[in-house]
């Protein structure tokens, strides 16, 4: 089940590049470096879910393009390389939403600016939904481990309404 989720979240970012009539070179380019990142990751199934803490961040769901810019510049902030993190950047704003889509992007924002960023990817399977938590990213600030808890506890939090089985993507 883990692997089948990973793989089908994967797949659904990708297609925003694979599946596009004419992508651009840079976006490509992103595409391979995140998706080189992604080797470097492992996933985990959990068996508990974390308690949801006062959190410093205001959450907010990517329903439209200015939100999908602020989970990209931060998601693309882990890219040291300046044209590495653009490129990165590139690809992550083609993301593009259906209503039926199985992935949710949020943004969370501290003091008013974008700080972290995650997803939620649902998957029904015949033992029941499904969630991955995944693309958990702060900017580089000095609180920035605290930040992507916050963010991975609010998401877990919100697949806890609806899941019976929580994988998380780090």
């Amino acid at each position: 089940m883990i692997e089948q989720i990973t793989e089908l979240k994967n797949s659904w970012m990708a297609s925003h590049i694979t599946d596009a009539e004419f992508p651009t070179p840079l976006s490509e380019k992103g595409l391979n470096l995140y998706q080189s990142r992604l080797k470097q990751l492992s996933t985990q199934f959990l068996s508990t879910i974390p308690s949801n803490s006062d959190s410093e961040l205001t959450y907010y769901r990517v329903d439209c393009h200015p939100l999908t810019i602020r989970f990209s510049m931060v998601l693309a902030s882990q890219w040291e390389d300046e044209n590495e993190k653009e490129a990165v950047f590139e690809y992550l704003t083609q993301i593009m939403f259906e209503d039926d889509s199985p992935a949710h992007l949020y943004v969370g924002f501290h003091k008013g600016k974008p700080a972290a960023c995650g997803m939620i990817y649902l998957q029904e399977t015949e033992q029941g939904l499904c969630t991955l938590v995944s693309d958990v990213m702060a900017l580089p600030l000095p609180n920035k481990a605290n930040l992507m808890q916050m963010m991975e506890n609010h998401l877990l939090a919100l697949a806890d309404q609806d899941s019976q089985f929580f994988v998380t993507q780090k």
